[in-house]
């Protein structure tokens, strides 16, 4: 070895269409994730996450991680005429830095710019995906109290 670290090829994972029997799988997931983030922020208030989180469900835009036929996480994009939103990544704990984060992203990177768009997400300060972003060429575009918006210019 040269001491350069090799990529990771991450385990093989597919995506499946989520339907309203993965809302308790995916709410599990994502309160998991915001609590200590948003604790942090002194922004945690229980029923208003809950409340916005059932807003933010719809079962048409998500697609549910699996590993060897296990539930592992889920993803969630939404579209309009010039961006593929990333809305939601959720992975299980066990299998975070694994390289599924970065492919299933560089997927979504790829879609976007075979259908033109670009693509946008926001994450809750504090949250350590800002560095994969960062990695992958999202770039800032605007901030407020608890989020970061960043941009991927598919036709950069």
């Amino acid at each position: 070895m040269n001491g350069a670290t090799q990529p990771m090829t991450p385990p093989a994972f597919a995506l499946r269409p989520a339907s309203e029997t993965d809302f308790d799988f995916a709410r599990c997931l994502y309160l998991g994730s915001m609590q200590p983030l948003l604790t942090a922020l002194d922004a945690w208030d229980a029923d208003e996450i809950e409340t916005a989180f059932r807003g933010y469900f719809i079962p048409a835009e998500i697609q549910v991680v699996t590993l060897g036929g296990k539930d592992v996480g889920w993803v969630q994009v939404s579209k309009t005429p010039d961006v593929l939103s990333l809305d939601q990544v959720h992975l299980i704990d066990e299998i975070r830095g694994r390289g599924i984060g970065t492919a299933l992203i560089k997927r979504i990177i790829a879609d976007a710019r075979n259908q033109g768009r670009n693509v946008t997400l926001s994450l809750v300060r504090g949250n350590p995906a800002l560095t994969l972003y960062r990695r992958l060429g999202f770039r800032r575009t605007s901030e407020d109290d608890t989020k970061i918006h960043m941009r991927y210019d598919t036709d950069a």
